[in-house]
């Protein structure tokens, strides 16, 4: 393991974290994501919805460090989607704002209102899904301080001491009543507008998150979660787990578990940090640590890529400008419906074209046979690897995602990433994509768009 000497008397911030997401026992699919940003590195460090090794043990740079939870409203796959898009969203624009003189909790508010644009944009474009939305916590790690934004009922919790405190407040209706006094702690547990949130990403006009900003001591732990933890399992019982002092792999393990014997009625989303600070005296090097045994989540999360160098963005303003690019959340998975009418007759005669695949004539000019034809490897991807994104020439993606992005706008990203996961095909790529089109005359465009780019790939 590489390590690096520091120099006497220099405190040392670092962070052990660690996160898990759990579908639980009744839902059909994830609405919840996660995420961590080391923003000095400016590296997004969340795959699969599984951490990347390099951020389960770093130091905390200049730029901070971000953890967020999110989870997603409106059902089916408008949750999922809102969710994703609202941390990458969020990640994104930190990333490409880190080194500004703004205030933290300022870049921290633009974020979150680039979030809210995105989604809501999303509406828009896809005529679909439209009350999805997500909740958002998101804490800000510096040097001694940590900045807490909150959006909606997921929550932040602080452990140090053996005590577990509540750092966030639940932007509920029914939290909202009993802090008029209007109901007990008890009758709140269990009123049937319970899940009845004032304001989420994505749902209102204008959202503004509730922005705190506290200290934080040497081996304090962060707890962040969705209200599939909180609103199952007893406080007393996730203080008893944050006090086992089992590692964070193992305390996150046991969260999900404790949501799920608890019925799992809902998604289950748990990031556990340990704040460690100092002297350089007493730490002779530092070096990444890689909890043992950690297993992969089966969440499927696309990942985006790292920040291309030289991308500029706009400072914040008061006014969230229109949405950069997120990093790459998850999408709607495009279900294989068959085509109609002429869309469905500029797909057939689209599958003939020359679209760089090795065996252009293995593909069936039918739809339908397509649909029931195993992939045939395409020359944009290496032999013998299944559909994943890492299988595919990243021009082949970016000119495909660059057609999309004509009607769809930041959203393409979303929808390239998750089909790249189901085909290593590029036609029927285009073909998925082209169903999450609104009309007809927009997908025969857009085929007409990714195949050109597909001829200036090869050429």
């Amino acid at each position: 393991m590489m390590a690096e000497r520091m120099s006497a008397n220099q405190v040392i911030h670092q962070i052990v974290v660690y996160g898990l997401s759990d579908r639980g026992l009744q839902r059909e699919n994830n609405e919840d994501h996660f995420m961590v940003v080391d923003l000095t590195r400016r590296l997004i460090g969340v795959q699969e919805n599984q951490l990347r090794p390099e951020l389960f043990h770093h130091d905390i740079g200049q730029g901070g460090t971000m953890l967020m939870v999110a989870d997603g409203l409106g059902g089916h796959e408008g949750g999922e989607i809102a969710s994703q898009l609202a941390v990458d969203t969020v990640a994104q624009t930190l990333v490409d704002t880190t080194g500004q003189d703004t205030p933290v909790s300022e870049r921290i508010i633009w974020a979150v209102g680039m979030a809210h644009e995105a989604i809501c944009k999303y509406h828009g474009a896809s005529g679909r899904t439209r009350h999805m939305a997500s909740t958002l916590t998101a804490v800000h790690i510096g040097h001694g301080m940590m900045t807490i934004a909150q959006v909606g009922d997921s929550r932040a919790y602080r452990f140090s001491a053996g005590k577990l405190v509540l750092l966030t407040e639940d932007q509920t209706v029914v939290h909202m009543m009993q802090k008029k006094g209007m109901l007990t702690a008890e009758e709140a547990q269990n009123h049937p507008h319970r899940n009845i949130i004032l304001q989420a990403l994505g749902q209102d006009k204008s959202v503004l998150p509730e922005i705190q900003t506290l200290p934080f001591t040497h081996n304090d732990c962060l707890l962040l979660c969705s209200d599939g933890l909180s609103s199952y399992v007893a406080h007393e019982r996730i203080e008893a787990i944050m006090a086992s002092g089992e590692d964070e792999h193992m305390r996150c393990r046991h969260l999900i578990e404790a949501a799920n014997a608890a019925g799992g009625a809902d998604n289950v989303t748990v990031l556990l940090a340990r704040l460690i600070v100092k002297e350089s005296s007493r730490l002779q090097t530092t070096g990444r640590l890689v909890p043992s045994g950690a297993p992969r989540s089966t969440t499927r999360v696309v990942p985006g890529p790292r920040p291309a160098a030289g991308d500029q963005v706009p400072p914040p303003a008061r006014t969230p400008a229109a949405p950069a690019r997120p990093t790459s959340p998850s999408a709607s998975s495009a279900a294989a419906k068959t085509p109609r009418g002429s869309w469905a007759d500029q797909f057939a005669s689209m599958l003939k074209w020359p679209w760089g695949h090795k065996d252009s004539e293995a593909a069936s000019t039918s739809p339908a046979t397509r649909q029931s034809t195993a992939p045939v490897e395409s020359s944009h991807t290496k032999a013998g690897q299944t559909g994943a994104a890492g299988a595919w020439e990243p021009q082949v993606l970016k000119g495909v995602e660059d057609s999309l992005a004509e009607y769809l706008g930041p959203v393409a990203k979303i929808l390239v990433g998750r089909a790249a996961q189901q085909t290593h095909d590029v036609r029927e790529l285009c073909r998925l994509l082209a169903e999450q089109l609104a009309t007809d005359q927009e997908r025969a465009a857009f085929l007409r768009s990714a195949l050109q780019h597909q001829q200036t790939h090869r050429s």
